[in-house]
């Protein structure tokens, strides 16, 4: 094999090591919720009145989750490696 087509395929697999490693470290340090958690929250709304956008149910679950965390009853997400170690 002539010297540059292994210099070019030496490239190429450095590139894929590369790849692969930060596509690792960038799932690894997602955060992650851990332990059970349970949200709940209700809405009352009147038989002419339109439900509740899709978008706001998650708004709404968003917040209720937050205000878990703020008050203690849930954890923080960590990210995913601590799990590996703990």
């Amino acid at each position: 094999m002539p010297r540059a087509g292994r210099r070019s395929l030496l490239v190429l697999a450095s590139l894929a090591v590369l790849l692969v490693g930060g596509t690792f470290v960038f799932w690894a340090t997602r955060p992650v919720p851990h332990g059970e958690c349970v949200v709940a929250h209700s809405r009352l709304s009147g038989a002419d009145s339109p439900g509740p956008a899709g978008s706001e149910l998650e708004e709404l679950t968003r917040r209720a989750y937050e205000k878990a965390i703020a008050d203690g009853r849930c954890e923080r997400p960590w990210p995913r490696w601590r799990g590996w170690i703990d």
